[in-house]
């Protein structure tokens, strides 16, 4: 028996089963506050259901209705036959209401929306999350940001196409130049995020309703060389500049106004040069991934540290081009810091200043004197194209190179080819020929 039917209930005059009490105190207009409740019989049982007190607007008619309404249901086997049941049914009508709205809501949903919820997960999963950023809120979302996801066309991607190849560039040696307009390569960018953000809505749930994406259309951000849907900017970005032994000896000769940093910068040039490492892979480098005696680095993966592109661990060993780098690894092997060369504060350098100390260098060297074309101008990953090159022309093939590069497919390493002396670069060619003949014939 229920706590309320213990209690000691008064009957309405003229509505049997409609029941109050009356509170010590309190009163409302003048009389006792009444807390009401009916009894009635559902599902042979007798039940006490409460409703609540005058002062919060119950009354007599209203508590007798209802009674009326369920005693009703009881004698046609309707539903709901309880007060329990009757709320249980509100809520569950309330909540597919709201599910309803939002699924109209997600109709509704602007792409500028589908952007936040890639934004947010870019910054904890990608390391390139400050650069989505930068694109959306630069040269995306002022196009696209207000515009209904599901209303967006492949025509509507090519328009953006057509505005950021007539934009002038915001930043960098362009920005000055009335006749630049953005590379090929940000065009490229900033489409390739356009259909990551449609692709990201595509496999997420939405956090109320995790049984619907957050978007169920098209991406309308195909890329194709084809010609259909959108057609891909072209370009050729491939880096072209290769440094001359002349070049190497005046690069790894400057000392600089500050002797100290000059040093050991001379060694990270170094052994980038020896071992192709890309800038940010190099900045953490751990001395625990270091085997002085062997002359090994372990690459540790993007899933250990977010540093390899490719996401895969490799060995590299020093001193193949240049044997002085394993002098490097001796010199840096030991230290407080848990990085082989750590930045002032003992943690991780930053890698932009890499690219702003070797353009400083460069222009001071007379490097880049005379140079127009960006692909020939000596930045600091001309250390790896550089590396590349030198080792695919002493006879390295280019598998054993992509594997060294810590590219994830060869037909990247193979870009490098184009860098390569004439002869040597046909010799691994049909090097490349021959190995996928066989490969291929093993398959059969």
């Amino acid at each position: 028996m229920s706590d309320e039917s213990k209690r000691t209930w008064l009957t309405h005059p003229g509505k049997p089963g409609v029941i109050y009490r009356e509170h010590p105190t309190r009163k409302t207009a003048r009389k006792p506050d009444r807390f009401w409740a009916i009894r009635h019989r559902a599902g042979g049982k007798r039940l006490v259901e409460t409703l609540g007190w005058t002062s919060e607007g119950w009354t007599a008619d209203m508590a007798h209705a209802l009674l009326v309404e369920l005693q009703h249901n009881v004698k046609l086997g309707l539903r709901p036959q309880t007060l329990k049941e009757k709320r249980e049914l509100a809520a569950g009508a309330k909540a597919e209401a709201a599910r309803q709205s939002a699924l109209e809501g997600l109709k509704e949903i602007t792409f500028g929306e589908l952007a936040g919820f890639y934004r947010e997960w870019a910054a904890a999963n990608r390391r390139s999350g400050a650069g989505v950023a930068r694109i959306l809120d630069r040269h995306v979302l002022p196009e696209l940001g207000e515009k209904r996801a599901a209303d967006i066309t492949p025509a509507a991607v090519n328009e953006l196409k057509a505005l950021l190849e007539a934009k002038r560039p915001e930043r960098g040696r362009g920005q000055n130049d009335p006749d630049a307009r953005l590379s090929p390569q940000t065009v490229l960018h900033c489409l390739k995020t356009v259909r990551e953000v449609y692709n990201y809505a595509l496999e997420t749930p939405h956090p109320d309703m995790p049984e619907r994406m957050l978007y169920a259309g098209k991406n309308p951000a195909i890329l194709s060389r084809r010609g259909r849907g959108v057609r891909v900017p072209v370009s050729d970005a491939r880096r072209l500049r290769i440094l001359t032994d002349a070049e190497i000896a005046q690069l790894l000769a400057y000392e600089g106004q500050h002797k100290a940093f000059a040093a050991e910068l001379r060694d990270m040039m170094l052994l980038s040069l020896d071992t192709g490492v890309r800038s940010g892979e190099l900045i953490r480098l751990r001395r625990e991934d270091v085997d002085t005696e062997r002359g090994t680095l372990r690459i540790l993966s993007g899933s250990d540290f977010g540093l390899t592109k490719s996401g895969r661990t490799r060995i590299v060993h020093a001193g193949y081009l240049f044997p002085e780098a394993r002098d490097v690894l001796r010199r840096h092997a030991r230290g407080d810091s848990p990085y082989l060369f750590p930045g002032r504060d003992g943690g991780v350098r930053d890698g932009t200043a890499l690219g702003r100390a070797m353009n400083r260098i460069a222009e001071t060297l007379g490097l880049n004197s005379g140079v127009t074309d960006p692909r020939n101008r000596v930045v600091w990953h001309t250390l790896r194209h550089t590396f590349a090159t030198r080792m695919l022309e002493s006879g390295v093939d280019i598998y054993t190179l992509k594997e060294l590069l810590g590219h994830s497919s060869v037909a990247v390493t193979e870009g490098y080819l184009h860098l390569c002396d004439r002869a040597k670069r046909e010799k691994a060619l049909a090097r490349l020929t021959l190995e996928r003949a066989v490969t291929s014939r093993g398959h059969q």
